[in-house]
């Protein structure tokens, strides 16, 4: 355990947390080792009629500047698959984790709940292989996912597929994911497509990200805004600013009680 890299013998850990401050918002917040994002959606009931967000730590300087593509939001209907916010916005011009968040907080408006957390935990895995974009493959490995404190999903996994259990041996965690999501209960699925995402982001405890100085040094291809071809050059690496949460979650969310 410890801060050099590739970081080993721990792992990766992401909190959201969503809450119903009133009949017409929820707020939401989510935080890793390298992102802390908060999304106010405020709502009439069925139409989403304002969203902020607020960033608090992020990898590259562009990041915070994609919170105003997720204005095309408004004027839509609440929807109760986070996914639902693809059809909405374009995936590739957001800020990926405010995109989830985001995704998240109208799905948990259209429930009427009044307060979800999850706490999605990867283990550690070695780099087995490299790709071009200093894209990694990872050794085998485990994630599961605590909603409200109660473990609902746990999976084995080896570079980008899932292993087991049984019911979700050989499913890629790419193609035909959301395929298969689409078809599931919306709680599975909403669950599913939250872990999915932390295994996925979990890979950058392999790579020390204050070697690039900016995203188009970072060479990774454009998966978002930071990485489309005409924000790369902007994009200056935020150095520092990863934190470890290997130990546990106290200190995540710190703002957790305020609003975007």
């Amino acid at each position: 355990m410890g801060d050099a890299y590739p970081r080993t013998g721990g792992c990766f850990r992401r909190v959201v947390d969503l809450r119903r401050e009133d009949a017409g918002a929820v707020v939401g917040w989510l935080e890793d080792d390298f992102h802390h994002f908060g999304v106010t959606l405020e709502h009439d009931g069925t139409i989403i009629t304002k969203v902020r967000v607020a960033s608090e730590r992020y990898p590259f300087t562009t990041c915070s500047l994609a919170a105003s593509n997720l204005h095309g939001m408004v004027g839509q209907k609440l929807e109760p698959r986070c996914t639902e916010i693809g059809a909405m916005v374009p995936m590739r011009e957001q800020c990926t984790h405010m995109f989830d968040l985001a995704g998240l907080a109208m799905a948990h408006a259209a429930s009427g709940r009044s307060q979800r957390q999850y706490e999605a935990v990867t283990l550690d895995r070695d780099i087995v292989a490299w790709e071009p974009g200093r894209r990694r493959l990872l050794g085998a490995g485990e994630a599961w996912l605590l909603r409200d404190g109660e473990e609902v999903l746990r999976w084995q996994i080896e570079k980008r597929m899932i292993t087991g259990p049984k019911e979700w041996s050989g499913q890629p965690m790419v193609e035909g994911f959301r395929a298969r999501t689409e078809k599931m209960t919306i709680d599975e699925a909403e669950a599913a497509s939250v872990l999915r995402r932390a295994v996925m982001v979990s890979a950058g405890r392999t790579l020390d990200p204050d070697l690039f100085a900016s995203a188009r040094d970072r060479g990774q291809s454009g998966v978002c805004y930071t990485f489309l071809e005409e924000n790369r050059d902007a994009g200056k690496r935020i150095f520092g600013s990863t934190l470890n949460y290997e130990k546990g979650s106290e200190g995540m969310l710190s703002r957790l009680h305020e609003r975007p």
